[in-house]
């Protein structure tokens, strides 16, 4: 397989991934979305614009000439609550987000997608590298912590 096909591959695997997020999410009842599992954890709403944000940071990276990032903990953002109306637009710019990432990702080539990025350590890592793991780990982490949260909420118990 060649770069430009594993580039391909890698932004499908993306589209994947937000599809299934956007799949959790619209399993949220109503009335939950800023229900948190305890007082230090992120609400339904704040883990969307938590997703957002990271997906902000990608776009800002990838699309400018920026190339360090400080990388924040979601759950040390203070407690976001919104209306119902203000939830649904977070999910409007997630649904477009993922279609934005798709097409940034399918417009690496074999040069850009090893490009080095930094985080406000001086680590270094590259664009694969921080897409694989900032980006699409990080997400599939939260989807994770979303379909957790929906088991609690909808009584259900884990199989073990």
């Amino acid at each position: 397989m060649d770069t430009k096909e594993s580039i391909q591959r890698l932004a499908e695997f993306s589209s994947e991934i937000r599809e299934i997020t956007l799949k959790r999410l619209e399993e949220v009842p109503d009335g939950f979305i800023n229900w948190r599992l305890n007082n230090t954890a992120m609400s339904f709403a704040h883990l969307v614009k938590h997703i957002i944000d990271v997906d902000e940071l990608f776009f800002s990276l990838s699309t400018t000439n920026k190339r360090t990032f400080k990388w924040e903990m979601g759950s040390e953002e203070p407690h976001l609550d919104v209306d119902e109306t203000i939830y649904k637009s977070l999910i409007k710019t997630l649904k477009s987000n993922g279609e934005k990432r798709n097409v940034i990702i399918s417009e690496f080539n074999a040069t850009t997608i090893n490009h080095f990025v930094r985080n406000e350590k001086g680590e270094e890592m590259t664009f694969w590298w921080f897409i694989m793991r900032k980006v699409l780990e990080h997400e599939t982490y939260h989807r994770g912590q979303i379909a957790a949260y929906l088991k609690v909420l909808k009584g259900e118990s884990s199989q073990l």
